[in-house]
């Protein structure tokens, strides 16, 4: 069983907290997906509404403070969703320089949760835990089951947060820290390696061994796969973040760009082809990535490390506080971009999915050629359909939100042809992994999906044809009730009181008007649709006018609006007689109108 405070995958779904997605049993050299979360998770990722994704990961060794990190993260987003900021603005707090004489305060999302940090205590479930001692949760990779919404090029993007637990520990091989590492970087828009005190040629080393592989199976399959862009399959991943904790080499009088340069020399010398003297990992990983960055912290002082911290941020060194700001407002905005796997965004509803397929291709714990381009393939595969479907949806919908009385049958197929050639032409663009065979057989799974969609919007079509008069039913209901009213005042009182007559020219005009405009709006549909589509969609209008009648009537002629009117109007006459009779003077206790009597 994992150690008490590890976060259980069994807790009630309720409450954000760690959840386990990915399991590495290191006995059975397995690897599982914990179905569990991965549901509960998907289930939040749709309640936010945001239909792309964004995924954030940290990677490294046992003990090396990544989980205090996620949890600074964590702070840092709850209270970008506390102030309204959707991760568009920038770094504008003004701070004292580097190196002066002023001292430097605490920035507000660091202390506005309160001054103990979330995951320093045993029993805290509002963080990732890192309190410090020897024992670790189980290998795997661990999600915070809470999505944050966040802005990406003006778009609302799920954000998530993950923690890999395992990566490169001394108890594992080489395989099976590949796996950890390859399965974060298939998933990941944002992979942080968190290494300590330098990048070393090892901890490089470390990552390329997967990148080799990855890249020699894509290669492999990509002499199979025609279509799409190239480049895609060249550079899979999107951003790798080096990020070097306990850096010493900052000096006390120098100011923060002065640190900067200090830590892109240090990136260069490990990670720039042209200055690494066996420059073959370097390019490997430069290849695979669209953007490798590096950044340094100091140490965040000695009493961070000890077991009984709890969590103090007053305890933290000021100067890590300055390196820290800066970089988590870089992590959430420079960099970041929505998931895509070889050019093809990742949704929230085929996440689950492909997130299961990259499991299933590591889950003898190593990475296997043949196993991961499979993965690779079904993942572009996936995505492809969806985005092809989406797109027709979307277009569909467009049509028919501006044509609200539905489409003739010539228009709609026609605009049918039009989009399914619109589709095809974007999904020849599109790249996904494989041979021939295998983009004909997807393009003819997303065309029999296209024909099931066109039968749905066709129904649709007709449902709005039918209902093409539907939305005059108020006038016309006025029109009939007008017209009756007027009616009963010819026989009533039009011969002998001229305020009748007055009221039934009133109401011959407007019932005049509003069967005209009706009967104007049936002529236009029957020009446009002929006889037999005005008929239906007038038998449709007749319908919803009697249904209409029976509603009010029943909201003006209840039992308990009678006996309302009723008690009125025997306090009227007791209040008339009281004033015949002297016992009352006019305006005092006369009796009240309510909404039912009015």
């Amino acid at each position: 069983p994992p150690p008490p405070f590890c976060r259980s995958p069994n807790m009630p779904a309720n409450p954000p907290r760690a959840v386990q997605l990915v399991t590495l049993n290191m006995e059975d050299k397995r690897v599982d997906v914990n179905e569990e979360a991965l549901t509960e998770l998907t289930q939040n990722l749709e309640a936010t509404g945001a239909k792309k994704m964004a995924i954030v990961s940290v990677m490294g060794a046992f003990r090396g403070g990544k989980s205090f990190l996620l949890d600074l993260f964590l702070r840092k987003l709850r209270y970008d969703r506390k102030t309204g900021n959707t991760g568009e603005s920038t770094n504008s707090r003004e701070v004292p320089p580097r190196g002066g004489d002023e001292p430097y305060k605490l920035p507000a999302w660091l202390l506005d949760a309160g001054k103990n940090i979330e995951g320093g205590t045993a029993d805290s479930s509002d963080g990732f835990r890192f309190k410090g001692g020897m024992d670790h949760c189980t290998e795997g990779i661990w999600a915070w089951s809470e999505p944050f919404v966040r802005k990406i090029n003006g778009e609302d993007v799920a954000l998530l947060l993950l923690d890999t637990q395992g990566a490169w520990d001394g108890n594992m091989t080489k395989e099976q820290s590949a796996t950890i590492f390859g399965m974060t970087a298939l998933i990941s828009s944002k992979q942080i390696y968190n290494v300590s005190q330098q990048i070393q040629e090892d901890k490089v080393e470390n990552l390329a061994y997967f990148m080799r592989f990855a890249q020699a199976a894509l290669r492999q399959t990509a002499k199979a796969t025609k279509g799409g862009d190239q480049a895609n399959i060249d550079t899979p991943f999107q951003s790798l973040d080096f990020l070097v904790r306990d850096w010493a080499n900052f000096e006390d009088e120098w100011t923060l760009e002065k640190c900067k340069e200090q830590m892109a020399q240090h990136r260069d010398r490990h990670l720039n082809p042209e200055k690494v003297v066996e420059n073959s990992t370097a390019e490997a990983l430069q290849c695979m990535f669209e953007r490798i960055e590096c950044w340094c912290l100091p140490h965040p002082g000695l009493k961070i490390n000890k077991a009984t911290w709890t969590g103090n941020v007053d305890d933290i060194d000021p100067d890590f506080v300055r390196f820290l700001d800066e970089y988590v407002h870089q992590v959430f905005s420079e960099g970041l971009k929505v998931k895509r796997i070889l050019g093809s965004e990742m949704t929230s509803q085929t996440f689950p999915k492909v997130f299961q397929t990259f499991v299933r291709a590591f889950q003898d714990a190593a990475p296997v050629a043949m196993s991961f381009n499979q993965a690779m393939t079904k993942a572009t595969v996936l995505l492809a359909k969806e985005q092809a479907i989406e797109s027709y949806v979307e277009k569909m919908n467009e049509t028919l939100k501006s044509n609200p009385s539905g489409l003739s049958e010539d228009d709609f197929e026609a605009n049918h042809s039009k989009f399914s050639s619109t589709v095809e032409e974007e999904y020849k663009k599109v790249t996904i992994l494989g041979s021939d065979e295998v983009r004909d057989e997807t393009w003819e799974a997303i065309r029999t999906s296209l024909e099931s969609l066109h039968q749905r919007f066709r129904d649709e079509n007709a449902r709005r044809l039918e209902k093409a008069l539907v939305v005059f039913a108020n006038y016309a209901l006025v029109a009939i009730v007008l017209f009756v009213l007027d009616r009963i005042s010819d026989w009533v009182c039009d011969w002998w009181s001229q305020t009748c007559q007055d009221m039934s020219r009133v109401m011959l005009s407007i019932y005049l008007i509003l069967a005209t405009y009706v009967g104007y709006q049936a002529y236009k549909l029957n020009t446009e649709r002929g006889r037999l589509a005005t008929a239906a969609a007038a038998a449709e209008l007749w319908k919803e006018v009697l249904r209409l009648g029976t509603v009010y009537w029943g909201l003006l002629f209840t039992k308990e609006t009678w006996a309302e009117v009723g008690t009125y109007v025997m306090k009227g006459i007791e209040y008339a007689k009281d004033l015949a009779s002297g016992k009352q003077k006019p305006g005092n206790n006369a009796p009240k109108e309510t909404k039912k009597n009015k």
